[in-house]
């Protein structure tokens, strides 16, 4: 997957297909890589069919050492103490992702890790769907090989 606009597309190959009415937890585990430090990703969460209710997070290693900076960073020294920064939403954007954009990467053309997770509750049967985006327009992000997810249906 990747994307050069502003503007968030579905990532096809991590789309679970097909879920009935009920309550599910979605976790995607990313790999994604950025064409320049200055440019960031983001990401939204979409569901084709009635969503009850929905909360979904971003989370990712940030470069601050105290406070989250907005930069992600690909090599942690752990013995510094590290942070993690995330963003949070509760509704269904689509071309317009709200978990990010944020400021940056340490390091272009490496990849970089993040988590999107979240609760859904559904009223009938749809797809849910990860989408993609760059902060920059011209500016390419790409998901890498070995990005993933699982979805658990709740009782």
């Amino acid at each position: 997957y990747t994307n050069s606009t502003t503007t968030g597309t579905e990532v096809a190959d991590l789309t679970f297909a097909g879920l009935p009415a009920g309550t599910y937890y979605v976790c995607w585990l990313l790999l994604f890589q950025s064409a320049a430090t200055t440019t960031s990703v983001k990401f939204g969460v979409n569901f084709t069919g009635t969503v009850t209710r929905m909360s979904m997070t971003a989370q990712f290693p940030s470069a601050g050492v105290t406070a989250a900076t907005g930069t992600w960073e690909d090599e942690v020294n752990a013995t510094t103490g590290q942070v993690w920064a995330y963003a949070n939403t509760r509704t269904e954007p689509t071309t317009a992702p709200k978990l990010g954009p944020w400021v940056g990467v340490t390091a272009a053309s490496v990849d970089h890790f993040c988590k999107v997770e979240g609760v859904i509750v559904v009223s009938d049967t749809g797809d849910l769907e990860l989408w993609c985006g760059s902060e920059v327009a011209s500016s390419q992000v790409q998901l890498s090989a070995g990005s993933c997810g699982y979805v658990i249906r709740m009782p």
